[in-house]
C-alpha cells in the first residue's frame, strides 16, 4: 500500500502557521500542534475534524498503530474489517484504512473548536488548506466524514476555504467530489461520531458497513 507522510511533506508549512507573528495571541498555539503522520493512499479513508488534548504541550506527529493504542481509532478498524470481510467482495477490491484531522489544533471540546473558528478563521483556514493538500495527495478510494463541523468545514458556502463541492449520486445511494477536479468522483459518507456520547447507533453503523461494501463493490 503506498503512502506518504505527512512530517516530510507538510512540516514547514504547518510550523509557518504556528509561527506567523499575526497569530501570536491565540491561547491554543501554546499546546502545538497535531496531525496524523503516516497517510495511506487509495483507502478508506475517516475524516475528523482536529485531535484532542491530553495536558501535554508539543508539536505530534503520530500514527494510528492499527488502531490498537486510541479507542477513537478501533471502529475504523472494526469497519474496515467489516467491509472486507464480505465474502462477494473480491480480493482486489479489499482495502486499508487512514485518517485525517481537517484541523491541526489541540483541543477536546467540539463547541470551543467552533467558537475559535468564529473568531479566529484566518488561522483555521489556513489549516484547512493544508488539509485540502494531503487529501490531494491521498487520493482515497472512499472518505468517511464522521464529525458534523468536518462536514460543515467541506459542504458550507459560509466555510468555502476548502471550496469542495459534492453531488448526489443516485446509483451509489451517496455524494461524490465534483471539485476539485483531482478528487473528482470520490464517494462521499457524511455520517456522525463513531465513538462517544453521539456515536451511531447499531442499525446505522450496520447499514454504514452495508452500505460502504456496496459502493466499493460499484467503484472497483
Amino acid at each position: 500500500m503506498a503512502e506518504f507522510s505527512t512530517k516530510v511533506d507538510f512540516d514547514r508549512v504547518i510550523k509557518n502557521i504556528w509561527e506567523d507573528e499575526s497569530f501570536k495571541d491565540i491561547e491554543l498555539l501554546k499546546r502545538g500542534f497535531a496531525i496524523q503522520d503516516i497517510i495511506l493512499k487509495d483507502a478508506l479513508m475517516f475524516i475528523g475534524i482536529n485531535p484532542s488534548y491530553d495536558g501535554n504541550p508539543g508539536n505530534t506527529y503520530y500514527n494510528h498503530s492499527h488502531g490498537q493504542e486510541h479507542r477513537y481509532f478501533k471502529k475504523f478498524v472494526n469497519i474496515t474489517k467489516e467491509v472486507n470481510s464480505k465474502k462477494d467482495l473480491s480480493k482486489e477490491a479489499k482495502l486499508d484504512w487512514t485518517h485525517l484531522d481537517l484541523l491541526f489544533i489541540r483541543e477536546t471540546s467540539q463547541s470551543l473548536v467552533r467558537q475559535l473558528y468564529e473568531k479566529e478563521k484566518l488561522f483555521l483556514d489556513e489549516q484547512l488548506k493544508i488539509s485540502k493538500q494531503i487529501l490531494i495527495e491521498a487520493q482515497p478510494k472512499i472518505i468517511v466524514v464522521n464529525n458534523t463541523f468536518a462536514r460543515d468545514l467541506l459542504k458550507s458556502e459560509k466555510h468555502s476555504t476548502p471550496k469542495f463541492e459534492f453531488n448526489f449520486d443516485p446509483e451509489l445511494g451517496t455524494e461524490k467530489i465534483i471539485s476539485p477536479v483531482q478528487l473528482k468522483d470520490c464517494p462521499v459518507f457524511f455520517t456522525s461520531m463513531l465513538t462517544g456520547q453521539r456515536a451511531l447507533d447499531l442499525g446505522s453503523y450496520a447499514r454504514l458497513v452495508w452500505h460502504i461494501e456496496y459502493v466499493l463493490k460499484k467503484i472497483s
